[in-house]
């Protein structure tokens, strides 16, 4: 498991460290380093996938789209450099990263790997094989089309969704029969199939809906079908709310991702009802605790409720989980707070600007101030 990750003269950061649990949710305001906490990864990652880690970073890819040097390094930074360090259980791996201003791949000064303990035996439980394995889904999803493309894969392709989603129904239709890890079952689902899994999870979220998925080998295209009941029509993905196109790639990530596999997520309440943005942060804190390392960010009190209530139900571990609230950086700090929950689901304290916005404007109509 990933369980830090540190940036110097990075975007809106000059010196930043976050640390991830199984669960890591960030939050807070727009513009406050949300994104660019977590684009190191996907920025190495994209890396990794087409070269090595060990001469250069290209900044622009299939993940993350950053532009030149200039445009990664802080207003003002007097520092012609970029650094990263990410540490896992057993390994600690950082890279120094330099170019010219418009240049749009940085080359890599130093690197240096450390073992923290002789563990490292397999190349997939390296940081480097976390990375490559990386999946990250981002807030904008290939929409409600017909048919979805199929992948490039290679015999070593782990399940990967695709940053928009686009290879969701590749994987759904690809790994409808395979096994699903006892521990991401549905607790009302007897069958493990991941068909069956799909099913009974969607169904959490959209009661009574379903997926289906079929390939279409003479065009290379995979399409898309939903139902809105248990025996209802199979529609067309525009034929149904948006909803349902826009969480069905999460779940298929989180359901067919190898234990120990690195998903982000970019805003998995968007285009839900309040029940499902609870209902998802639920789902997604079951599969944290089930061997899938997420890292999310929200917007949504819902969906930290639903967090909140996997804690209280003993689902996730308070130890397990991570929250940090990103209020901007100032010329004083960073601007990022790390928050506690306890067993009860309770956060230790919540600052002006964490979700609470309701309490705020509920105090106004009530005319409490």
């Amino acid at each position: 498991m990933i369980t830090s990750l540190s940036v110097e003269n990075f975007k809106c950061f000059s010196n930043l460290k976050i640390n991830f649990g199984n669960l890591t949710l960030l939050t807070g305001v727009n513009a406050g380093g949300k994104s660019s906490a977590v684009q190191p990864l996907a920025l190495l990652t994209q890396s990794l996938r087409t070269s090595s880690l060990r001469e250069r970073v290209v900044l622009n890819g299939p993940l993350v789209k950053l532009g030149t040097f200039g445009d990664i390094l802080p207003a003002n930074s007097s520092n012609p450099y970029v650094s990263f360090r990410i540490t896992s259980d057993i390994e600690e791996v950082s890279w120094m990263l330099t170019s010219r201003s418009g240049e749009r791949q940085l080359e890599i000064e130093n690197f240096r790997s450390l073992c923290q303990q002789d563990k490292v035996t397999e190349e997939s439980k390296s940081v480097e094989g976390t990375l490559i394995s990386l999946s990250y889904l981002s807030s904008v999803r290939e929409g409600t089309a017909d048919s979805f493309p199929l992948p490039e894969l290679t015999k070593d392709d782990v399940p990967d969704v695709g940053v928009d989603g686009r290879f969701a129904a590749y994987w759904y239709e690809k790994c409808a029969d395979d096994e699903i890890s006892p521990s991401r079952t549905h607790p009302s689902e007897t069958a493990t199939s991941l068909r069956k899994q799909m099913d009974a999870w969607f169904s959490t979220l959209f009661p009574g809906a379903g997926t289906n998925a079929q390939l279409v080998s003479t065009v290379l295209l995979a399409s898309l079908q939903f139902r809105t009941a248990e025996f209802g029509e199979w529609r067309r993905p525009a034929n149904v709310g948006y909803g349902y196109t826009y969480a069905f790639p999460i779940l298929v990530a989180l359901l067919t991702a190898r234990d120990g596999q690195v998903v982000i997520i970019d805003s998995p309440e968007a285009h839900l009802h309040p029940f499902a943005q609870s209902q998802m942060g639920r789902l997604i804190a079951h599969m944290s605790a089930a061997g899938v390392q997420v890292i999310v960010e929200t917007h949504s009190d819902h969906f930290l409720n639903g967090v909140r209530l996997a804690v209280k139900e003993g689902i996730l571990p308070p130890e397990n989980l991570r929250i940090h609230f990103f209020s901007g950086p100032s010329e004083n700090d960073h601007g990022v707070r790390a928050l506690n929950v306890d067993n009860a689901g309770n956060i230790d304290s919540w600052p002006n600007g964490f979700f609470d916005q309701s309490e705020k404007d509920l105090a106004k109509l009530s005319g409490w101030f």
